[in-house]
């Protein structure tokens, strides 16, 4: 029953992410999580018998180790953000990408912007680096629609930054690096990340690899409906960004 409980918890948020986020590896991820739920639930006698022995039960063995490992993961995620809180004394903001719905924000970038937006109202007149490009399903970039969603807001034109080019986390701090060297700042200004809890370790690795020495997180709330599938993703981009090192 409780595998059962499970795979239809999975079912319905499969069906959400579709209609409701983007098309991502997360999205694949969780609908094969589900498929596997429901063909254990289906066929547990005959999955146990076959790893109660022989080559089974060593599938077995490397089955539980690689969950240990991704609960390792996931409490990595859930505590490094623990170390880098804000200070307080940094002037400059890089938010970082999430998607969008044609032109419009996703929930996950709005909940970003959020939080960017909270720390600005706290520091007035801070330096927002939006940094996020163009995807294949994407009308405009995303730096784009997020200086759009932050004027709305009230924030000035003049306090935002943007970076349109990257596609990936290292190119977030990567461009934008290149960006602000161009209004006189430099690697050792104290800057703020925005971005999720669970992608804050790989983004923080990301910006020292970039250059930047003084670096602190805010982390924005995530989706119920999202964090199975970011959790997943996540933990694979952390063994792509171990491998790459």
């Amino acid at each position: 029953m409780i595998v059962l409980s499970l795979a239809v918890l999975f079912l319905i948020d499969s069906i959400l992410l579709t209609f409701r986020a983007n098309v991502t590896l997360g999205l694949f991820l969780v609908w094969g999580l589900t498929g596997a739920l429901f063909c254990y639930f289906f066929f547990h006698r005959q999955i146990d018998a076959f790893c109660s022995h022989g080559i089974g039960a060593v599938l077995r063995v490397l089955f539980l180790c690689g969950f240990a490992f991704f609960v390792a993961l996931v409490a990595l995620m859930e505590l490094y953000p623990l170390r880098c809180a804000p200070t307080g004394e940094e002037r400059v903001v890089i938010v970082l990408g999430a998607g969008l719905r044609g032109e419009t924000p996703s929930d996950t970038l709005r909940r970003r912007l959020d939080a960017a937006l909270g720390y600005y109202r706290d520091h007035p007149g801070c330096l927002l680096v939006l940094s996020g490009g163009q995807g294949p399903d994407e009308a405009i970039p995303e730096a784009e629609a997020m200086a759009r969603y932050l004027i709305e807001a009230g924030v000035p034109e003049e306090d935002l930054l943007l970076e349109s080019r990257s596609t990936s986390t290292r190119e977030n701090f990567d461009f934008s690096l290149e960006l602000l060297r161009r209004r006189g700042l430099s690697a050792d200004t104290p800057i703020l990340f925005v971005t999720n809890r669970f992608h804050c370790y790989r983004a923080a690795g990301y910006a020292a690899r970039a250059g930047f020495t003084r670096v602190r997180a805010i982390t924005a709330a995530t989706s119920p409906i999202v964090l199975p599938s970011s959790l997943m993703r996540e933990a694979l981009g952390i063994c792509a960004y171990w491998a790459s090192s």
